[in-house]
């Protein structure tokens, strides 16, 4: 039910928003309430666990506010947005909704997940591709938002795992602030693995909620910069130079390291395919399609394929391929996008630590098979190595600095 409307005029941003005023050290500019891309679409419903203030606005002015307990429905047409409740409609032609809870023990709930602090629906006209949709972003305090990631990017973990729980709160938080540090004027992350896996309140876990306050504020940095602390699953022994897997510059504190068997212990270490040569033609004629490198003949039958490999980190460089049509090349970790898995339909190769097998019939290649180890991009910290690390009773401190070198670890607020 709806209790209260209100035109609104000269109303402070603080007495609207009440957004979170603590900040770090003037030496690190972070402004703690961030924003959390979760989604776009033409039309979506929000409800929240008890009353939700919406703060409607027309062309960037604000205009009214509600005061409600029910679900919300939000639809966009050609002039804007338009908000409805079980009654009808409330409000249309907005170009952004605040959707806020009013009291601080209540949880907003959008597509099938609860989230803490404020939903943000607006109407991003400068996007063609979205330009027909509504973008949903969640605006929130960034120690709040760790507690949504954490269950996503390390899982439910026990106490004799602690450590590196801490380390990968530490990891998401500097990651977090070094992406947020660009020069764009639309700042926000992804809730996917595009950065960092968030799931929002629904997800969260005690032991991981203590991970994120005991280590609030501390981050690693370099030259007194956040680093880009990228992680990754499983290295499947040791962890690999930035430059040697993206196109990319040195980075003095992502060498990489010789991580042992301290990953061994995860289901994921070692895998396996095998691609027959129909399916390997269809997948890497997708790929060069979308790459738009395909020559007016398609890409023909596949006469050759050569794996490169670069044994000082165990990887593969390089995919060449040779068809009828023309030859074909991928690098380092495109590899794991070009061939897809047979065994899991549509998704990308665990890795590049893998050694390959051409199978051949009658001069003809038949098939390859690929036994490989590890599980990401093996850049940062081996998330799975960290894990093993704190069995063996390593301190976060410790298990940062194997796989961040030089950085400091400080509490920056």
């Amino acid at each position: 039910m709806i209790l209260i409307i209100l035109l609104v005029f000269g109303l402070s941003n603080t007495q609207l928003f009440a957004f979170s005023k603590k900040r770090p050290l003037v030496k690190h500019e972070f402004d703690r309430q961030i924003r959390v891309w979760l989604g776009s679409c033409d039309s979506l419903n929000i409800n929240s666990s008890g009353e939700m203030i919406l703060e409607c606005f027309r062309n960037g002015q604000r205009a009214e506010i509600y005061y409600t307990s029910s679900t919300i429905d939000f639809e966009k047409t050609k002039k804007g947005i338009t908000i409805k409740d079980n009654n009808g409609i409330l409000a249309m032609n907005l170009s952004s909704v605040l959707c806020r809870p009013r009291f601080p023990n209540v949880f907003l709930d959008f597509d099938n997940k609860r989230y803490r602090g404020i939903i943000e629906c607006d109407n991003d006209k400068n996007n063609k591709k979205l330009s027909n949709q509504i973008r949903v972003f969640n605006l929130i305090d960034i120690e709040l938002y760790l507690k949504g990631v954490l269950p996503g990017e390390i899982g439910d973990r026990s106490k004799d795992e602690f450590e590196a729980v801490k380390a990968q709160a530490i990891a998401a938080r500097t990651y977090a602030i070094w992406r947020l540090a660009d020069e764009s004027d639309d700042r926000h992350l992804k809730n996917s693995i595009d950065d960092q896996l968030y799931l929002g309140a629904s997800s969260e876990l005690p032991l991981l909620n203590k991970a994120v306050e005991q280590t609030e504020g501390v981050i690693m940095t370099y030259d007194n910069k956040p680093i880009a602390a990228y992680y990754h699953a499983v290295c499947g022994g040791s962890t690999t130079p930035i430059e040697k897997v993206w196109d990319s510059k040195k980075v003095k504190y992502l060498k990489g390291t010789v991580d042992g068997d301290y990953c061994q212990w995860a289901k994921t270490f070692f895998w396996n395919e095998e691609f027959s040569s129909d399916y390997l033609t269809k997948q890497l004629s997708q790929y060069f399609s979308r790459k738009g490198s395909l020559p007016k003949k398609g890409f023909g039958k596949i006469q050759s394929i050569i794996f490169k490999k670069d044994n000082s980190i165990g990887r593969m460089a390089e995919l060449k391929v040779i068809t009828s049509t023309g030859k074909f090349s991928v690098k380092s970790d495109q590899i794991r996008w070009a061939l897809k898995r047979p065994s899991v339909p549509g998704t990308i190769l665990p890795s590049t630590r893998f050694n390959a097998k051409t199978n051949k019939s009658k001069g003809s290649i038949k098939s390859i098979e690929l036994v490989g180890a590890g599980n990401g991009h093996g850049i940062g910290m081996c998330q799975c190595g960290a894990i093993g690390r704190a069995r063996a009773g390593a301190s976060f401190e410790e298990i940062l600095h194997t796989y961040y070198k030089g950085v400091k670890i400080e509490k920056i607020y």
